[in-house]
């Protein structure tokens, strides 16, 4: 692995493990057991790190909601669709852990990150309408807004949530239990045919607790 990369990998996990604050450019030198002078020929220090990483969350994020347009028709689909997103917000989870202060420290970051949740909420609603469309879901038109804000919600502040918490939930555990959280909001919308999948989907998450 090139020297670049593996700055940026090590970065990434030392940031998701330990949070981004405590760590300096020769913290993740020392990590790597290179030079800091190595480290700087590659990036300009811890910021230009952190920016390249968000640039690679960002690049992966669009696609992943630009690649559900026609092909969420199903509650099953809907659930490994969450499943895929969150999973991908997990890999990067020291952004949505530290966010507000990332944001405050990064104005450049905190434009391209509400462009990011715009997206986001673009792709919830278009989500929603299909699965109406498809009369999966029986939903009020007037009421999309809100159900959307709640799944927002729930899918942006579900790891600074988790941190406050009691229990501790390893990655899988969590994204699960997160998925069966949001899935849970569109339980009243759900057309009768619905609640076979519901129940299928609630026996899958009472497996994975067993």
């Amino acid at each position: 692995m090139k020297t670049r990369d593996r700055i940026l990998q090590t970065s990434l996990l030392l940031f998701n493990q330990e949070g981004e604050a405590p760590q300096t450019a020769v913290d993740i030198s020392n990590a790597l057991e290179i030079s800091p002078g190595n480290l700087y020929y590659h990036f300009k220090g811890k910021d230009a790190i952190i920016r390249t990483l968000f640039g690679a969350f960002e690049d992966e994020m669009r696609v992943i909601l630009r690649g559900s347009k026609g092909g969420v028709t199903s509650i099953e689909d809907n659930w490994v669709y969450l499943y895929i997103i969150l999973e991908e917000i997990y890999d990067f989870r020291f952004f949505y852990r530290d966010l507000g202060v990332l944001l405050d420290r990064y104005p450049d970051l905190a434009v391209r990150f509400r462009a990011l949740v715009a997206e986001k909420r673009r792709t919830i609603t278009r989500v929603l309408h299909d699965l109406a469309e498809s009369d999966v879901l029986q939903l009020d038109p007037r009421l999309k807004p809100a159900l959307t804000d709640q799944i927002m919600m729930s899918i942006t502040f579900w790891l600074a949530n988790d941190s406050i918490g009691n229990e501790v939930h390893d990655g899988p555990s969590l994204i699960h239990k997160t998925v069966f959280q949001v899935m849970c909001l569109i339980v009243p919308y759900m057309g009768e045919a619905g609640f076979d999948a519901l129940s299928r989907m609630i026996d899958h998450y009472e497996g994975t607790l067993a």
